[in-house]
């Protein structure tokens, strides 16, 4: 749902990146909040006297999206969008929410099945949105559930101030990712029907025997 907030977050942000920077410095930006987000959390929770860090979790991931943000409208802006910068940043996409979270297997009693679990459903809650790009309507599917890219910023967000209020909480972080994965499974099933949706009556030659 934060998606739909996207073009007003665009105009915030938009100052960030000046005149000085471009599409590919973003992208690398973006890179380097996304290593900061993953080393807070395992920092935060793994280190003594430096749970702190987990304060600055939400910082990191505001600025990934603001980067996240700003490649594409910089690429747009100066014309210099690449098939193979796109291919790129879909794949930072679920390339960065993996490594943002995943430093969480290496905590002491951090979670482990339900964080598996959330990181195949991220996974593929993007590939159904890219996949409507190549289908009837040709539109990338961002239609979210609570479960998008920015959701589950907030999402983790919230989970790492929990985490620095109340260390003990980390015994209820599985349940808590469990809730978010059922919103990022809502999420797949919301943009698989949106693709059917404006798929219907337009031509389409199916290679499956589920669409004949």
């Amino acid at each position: 749902m934060l998606y739909l907030q996207k073009g007003n977050f665009q105009k915030v942000v938009r100052w960030l990146g000046g005149r000085w920077m471009t599409a590919n410095q973003a992208t690398a930006f973006g890179i380097v909040f996304v290593l900061l987000t993953s080393a807070s959390f395992y920092v935060g929770l793994s280190v003594e006297g430096w749970r702190w860090l987990l304060l600055l979790t939400p910082v990191f991931l505001v600025f990934r999206m603001a980067m996240n943000a700003l490649d594409g409208m910089l690429a747009r802006e100066y014309n210099t969008g690449t098939v193979a910068g796109e291919l790129f940043n879909e794949g930072l996409d679920v390339i960065g929410d993996t490594v943002c979270y995943s430093s969480l297997f290496f905590v002491p009693g951090g979670p482990n099945l339900t964080l598996t679990l959330l990181l195949l459903l991220a996974w593929m809650a993007e590939f159904f949105g890219v996949l409507g790009k190549g289908l009837p309507g040709g539109v990338r599917r961002h239609e979210t559930f609570l479960g998008g890219k920015p959701d589950r910023a907030v999402w983790m967000s919230v989970l790492a101030v929990l985490l620095f209020i109340r260390p003990a909480f980390l015994e209820y972080v599985p349940y808590y990712l469990l809730v978010m994965s059922f919103f990022v499974f809502m999420t797949s099933v919301l943009r698989i029907r949106k693709t059917l949706k404006v798929s219907r009556d337009e031509k389409y030659e199916s290679y499956t025997w589920i669409g004949r």
